[in-house]
């Protein structure tokens, strides 16, 4: 039942999984000032979203291991993309809840997979981070050598300014390694996504890792309780793991005469 709604909040969630930014080009000048006043604050954090949004592309092949606990059922599966294969190639499930799919499920999955491509192309909810973290709102919670911490306050389009009020979001800056690892939104209060749903606990995270300079999902996870139509409970946990990058942008060859 949660899941018409789920993948509405998690729009942010689902585009990480497509934005993989190449930041090799970049120099690193603009992030290297330490942070001790709200405007150094905003160009630090101004910088590396800019270092993860400006080349955006699907180059990478990579693992997803799923587990989903959606009020008590449980289900768990290992799927693979690659983009380097036919579009309706590119998603392979290795295992659904620990067992080798069967014929049916795989042809399930692959008719799942095309229609969120299609849907994709037809309405993108995805979330860029310079929307969703609101610079003029940066505050600075924890400061290290290593690591800066700072909230904000969320905006998402698709869900509204009033919901966007009652959202609020954190995130981890790496100095050493000049990129967001880690981001984190919550609510603060109720909230209602969709007509009949209340949402009473909510909590996304999202966890990046850099691999040859490219920004790159390492792990998303989402909590989210409430009720539906007023009677139905919502009590959902879920988490994606991503591995086994693997860079398969296609390779220009030239022709030595």
């Amino acid at each position: 039942m949660a899941k018409k709604y789920y993948r509405l909040l998690l729009g942010i969630g689902l585009a990480a999984q497509l934005q993989a930014a190449d930041i090799s080009g970049t120099e690193h000048a603009a992030v290297d000032v330490q942070p001790t006043a709200a405007a150094d604050l905003q160009r630090t954090i101004a910088a590396a979203i800019s270092q993860f949004e400006q080349r955006s592309r699907r180059d990478w092949a990579y693992r997803i291991d799923r587990y989903e606990n959606e009020e008590g059922d449980i289900s768990r599966s290992i799927e693979l993309f690659d983009p380097a294969k036919a579009a309706d190639s590119q998603w392979q499930l290795l295992s659904i809840n620990g067992r080798e799919p069967d014929n049916k499920q795989q042809r399930k999955f692959a008719a799942a997979k095309q229609q969120q491509a299609k849907k994709a192309g037809q309405q993108n909810f995805s979330v860029r981070l310079s929307e969703l973290i609101q610079l003029e709102s940066l505050q600075l919670t924890f400061d290290s050598p290593q690591y800066l911490q700072a909230s904000f306050q969320v905006y998402l389009s698709q869900l509204g300014e009033d919901v966007s009020k009652k959202l609020q979001g954190s995130l981890r800056f790496n100095k050493a390694q000049h990129y967001i690892d880690s981001i984190e939104i919550s609510n603060t209060a109720d909230f209602s996504p969709l007509f009949s749903a209340n949402i009473s606990e909510f909590n996304l995270t999202l966890r990046f890792t850099k691999i040859d300079n490219a920004i790159l999902p390492q792990q998303q996870q989402m909590k989210m309780k409430g009720t539906f139509a007023f009677l139905t409970q919502i009590d959902e946990v879920s988490t994606d793991t991503f591995s086994d990058y693997r860079y398969v942008a296609k390779q220009t060859l030239t022709v030595v005469p």
